[in-house]
């Protein structure tokens, strides 16, 4: 394998002017950049990172912290990221952070010792957390679960809510249950207004739950009392966990109680019933937060904050029945 000595002596310069040519740290004569640049073709060099990162203390690694990469729909993210981050020639370190204060700062620790040139993140589980990101002061973008005042790509959730609650709408619903997880987070927030504002409009029925807490019993106590024939959830993953409850409960889906989920994970259309849900573009969303990363690194014009939109996919979860 070639050196940069050997580099330089070919080009017949210095050390010197070949480190400063690679690193873009310094001028160079364009005769002397075109001669270095057939030295480096011709033996067929190649820079050492390695050394590159140390020197320069910065590398072409970003950090991805992801909260749960058993979601299908963060693992969908991280591919959208990882393609666009190879395409421009950088690389990925993957952390998932579990929702879990501990975790994530190791993980955001383990990105800084690396010399990550930008983070892309979810919201991290604490502003105590984030604040001791911010700390570090690197580049970083965030995606899907964002704070407002910060570089983000997202889609329209409020929007997403709407189209929820409108779906069982179409389903004739008249007594609903809204299943909610941490309301801190903006993306569930939003999905839960847009929910509760469009059932209120038309002035339907409905109640509130944590999803993260339903067991069977408690569904069924709660389908008994409120009569409920709909369900929203905050999730695809969490909707799979209310038919397979349902299910159980010998509750037919959808003739006696429809459910409708977020997301649009791949398994949502392969489930039986198939999932009505609303889908955001995970792909696209890791994608357009590395595209806004990079130009962030390299300088370029960029948009600080992208909200892509949503679209409600309707499937057999959900009754085909316009409300009078």
């Amino acid at each position: 394998m070639a050196t940069i000595k050997q580099v330089a002596q070919y080009a017949g310069v210095s050390v010197a002017t070949v480190s400063r040519a690679l690193n873009k740290s310094g001028y160079v004569k364009q005769e002397t950049q075109d001669k270095i640049d057939k030295a480096i073709k011709a033996l067929n060099y190649h820079p050492n990172e390695t050394a590159r990162t140390l020197y320069k203390r910065q590398s072409k690694m970003i950090g991805l912290l992801l909260p749960d990469i058993s979601n299908p729909f963060f693992t969908v993210v991280a591919r959208g990221v990882e393609d666009e981050a190879m395409e421009k020639g950088y690389h990925i370190i993957l952390g998932n952070g579990d929702n879990n204060d501990e975790k994530e700062l190791a993980y955001l620790n383990t990105f800084k010792v690396h010399n990550c040139s930008g983070i892309i993140a979810s919201q991290l589980s604490s502003k105590e957390t984030f604040d001791s990101f911010k700390t570090y002061q690197m580049p970083f973008v965030l995606l899907d679960r964002v704070y407002e005042d910060h570089e983000f790509v997202e889609t329209n959730h409020l929007k997403g809510g709407h189209l929820q609650a409108q779906a069982v709408i179409k389903g004739n619903a008249q007594s609903v249950l809204i299943l909610e997880q941490e309301l801190s987070y903006k993306s569930f927030r939003e999905r839960w207004l847009g929910a509760k504002n469009t059932l209120e409009e038309h002035h339907i029925k409905y109640i509130t739950a944590n999803e993260l807490t339903m067991t069977e019993d408690k569904l069924n106590q709660l389908i008994d009392e409120h009569q409920l024939d709909s369900i929203i959830c905050s999730n695809d993953v969490g909707a799979f966990q209310i038919m397979s409850m349902l299910y159980n409960l010998n509750y037919n889906v959808p003739n006696d109680i429809q459910v409708i989920g977020y997301d649009d994970i791949p398994l949502s259309s392969m489930y039986s019933p198939s999932l009505t849900t609303i889908h955001q573009p995970a792909y696209l969303i890791g994608k357009k937060a590395c595209q806004q990363l990079i130009k962030q690194l390299e300088g370029k014009k960029r948009e600080h904050h992208e909200i892509l939109d949503v679209t409600l996919i309707e499937r057999q979860s959900t009754r085909s029945v316009k409300h009078e």
